[in-house]
């Protein structure tokens, strides 16, 4: 199993009494007497996890853990888990993202809700990672993947609640924050979904190093994936279009997996301006925003939201010429490559945030 990296003991969380917990390997203690929690032989152990949430069944978690030890973690994936799944699991492609972020070698970086560890582990081969992941079985999913690959070195990871792990501030150079922002009003129901949000945020930012960044990959709440009938976050296609309660109204009234644990609707996406606001209340602005083409998962293709990248990805994949229908397919997409019409129906927006007075 992984063992503990020597840097982790650098960094610092912040205890309710205000003084500083340090990551030391024998126990993570505050001078108050407080005990924030420890390193169990893979992974500092924060709190206590969340409920299982994940991909595929409990039961089904565990068997792959089990056969992940034996076998190999990719042996293991490629033959309990579909093709599709599998394919996420495994590809370098989910941190393709890395060219737009301005990062220097060995800068240290945070992976909020790290599952099952793709962005995580690739990170870890150019930075030093800690990857923090509240259910307990990816957690250790996690910390076999990197002890297997030997990216130990580079990759801690923090099994902890994404909304109660306290870092220190002032201690990342960036924050990864990809298919998380639209879960976290779901795993803390004592506010409204828009407050915990924006407090998620605020304590990220609070987090970094001046001049620190934090990466959001997220849905357009109305982009051309969500017109489409592509399911939402709760299970059912079509309720990130609907007014709040009218979503809460027919999650409430549906026996899916994902409405049953979402039954007042908290799982949030918004606008492009949507986004800005609640990016600005946490005293944020967005350094630059793309739209990723293949969906955040996949961040391969990224088109800057100005007119002369979209016009050039437009050209570029223009149908080949053809009959009537195609030629009018390719004027269509030719009217449509204009920022204003991606920033309303892109499907997925890649943000690269900075704090607003930077």
């Amino acid at each position: 199993m992984a063992h503990h990296p020597r840097w982790l003991e650098t960094l610092a969380l912040r205890c309710r009494c205000g003084n500083d917990i340090q990551l030391s390997s024998d126990g993570y203690i505050c001078g108050c007497g407080r005990k924030a929690g420890a390193w169990d032989g893979a992974k500092a152990v924060i709190g206590s996890p969340i409920p299982y949430w994940g991909e595929i069944p409990q039961d089904q978690m565990r068997r792959l853990l089990d056969e992940s030890e034996r076998n190999g973690w990719r042996a293991a994936v490629q033959a309990n888990l579909e093709p599709v799944l599998s394919e996420y699991v495994t590809t370098p492609d989910r941190a393709a993202f890395q060219e737009i972020l301005p990062l220097s070698s060995g800068a240290l970086v945070l992976d909020v809700g790290a599952g099952m560890g793709g962005i995580a582990a690739e990170l870890a081969r150019n930075y030093r990672v800690v990857a923090q992941e509240g259910v307990a079985e990816r957690a250790d999913f996690i910390a076999l993947r990197a002890a297997q690959d030997g990216l130990s070195e580079n990759l801690a990871v923090i099994n902890g609640d994404v909304n109660s792990v306290e870092f220190a501030p002032g201690q990342f150079d960036a924050a990864i924050v990809s298919g998380v922002l639209e879960w976290v009003g779901l795993f803390d129901t004592s506010k409204g979904v828009k407050e915990v949000q924006v407090d998620f945020l605020r304590r990220l930012r609070g987090f970094l190093k001046p001049g620190g960044l934090i990466y959001v990959g997220i849905e357009n709440r109305i982009g051309w994936a969500q017109l489409r009938g592509v399911p939402d976050h709760s299970g059912i296609p079509y309720t990130s279009l609907l007014p709040r309660f009218l979503a809460t109204w027919v999650c409430r009234r549906n026996r899916n997996y994902r409405s049953s644990q979402n039954v007042t609707y908290r799982t949030y996406t918004y606008t492009h301006g949507g986004f800005l606001k609640i990016f600005a209340q946490a005293g944020l602005r967005a350094r630059s925003t793309h739209i990723s083409v293949r969906g955040y998962d996949y961040p391969t293709e990224l088109v800057p939201l100005v007119e002369e990248a979209i016009v050039t990805y437009t050209l570029e994949h223009l149908n080949r010429p053809g009959g009537l229908k195609t030629r009018l397919l390719n004027r269509a997409r030719l009217a449509a490559a204009k920022p204003w019409f991606w920033r309303t129906f892109g499907a997925d927006f890649v943000f690269v945030l900075e704090a607003a007075g930077a």
